[in-house]
């Protein structure tokens, strides 16, 4: 190996910081989430809030070291080309967390629905997708799909504008 591919791209270094917040949160799941309330001794839900962040967590988790095994059996072959793919390398980073920090910061006042279609339209553009069709199929329907995979088969509550969450209601006859 030599000293170029020896050093950490932003990539590697991205996935060993998830890797290890991932494994930390698993460990201490128990004190990241609140117990379930109880209503004479009974939870009043059907799973136990935890279970939602640990499979996430735990997905989370196995896909960084897989990662991290793929990139570590290909090392030699994929060298770094120089400095400016490593600079763009962690503008491409930078624009990825500002994103994420702009789905966070909007999730409360656009809900979940709009939020993640900007945030997958940023996304989309940020990883060189270009045509218009993908783009909008994959932001308009992954939203929708986890929306209401979340909603309704894992009862979790995400925030959601009254019009849309109405508009949800009546179209699943409730």
């Amino acid at each position: 190996m030599t000293g170029s591919s020896r050093r950490a791209t932003p990539e590697v270094l991205t996935v060993v910081v998830l890797l290890i917040v991932s494994s930390l949160a698993l460990v201490f799941l128990g004190s990241l989430v609140e117990p379930p309330k109880l209503l004479f001794g009974r939870a009043l839900t059907a799973i136990t809030p935890s279970l939602f962040p640990m499979i996430i967590l735990a997905a989370l988790a196995a896909m960084c070291a897989i990662l991290l095994f793929v990139i570590r059996t290909k090392g030699a072959e994929t060298a770094n080309a120089g400095d400016t793919l490593a600079q763009s390398e962690w503008q491409r980073g930078l624009v990825f967390f500002s994103i994420m920090i702009g789905y966070a910061l909007m999730m409360t006042p656009f809900g979940f629905l709009i939020s993640s279609a900007i945030a997958m339209i940023a996304m989309s553009l940020l990883m060189g997708t270009r045509s218009v069709l993908q783009i909008f199929c994959v932001a308009g329907l992954g939203p929708v799909a986890l929306y209401l995979a979340a909603a309704r088969l894992l009862a979790v509550s995400l925030p959601e504008l009254n019009t849309i969450e109405i508009f949800y209601a009546r179209l699943l006859g409730e």
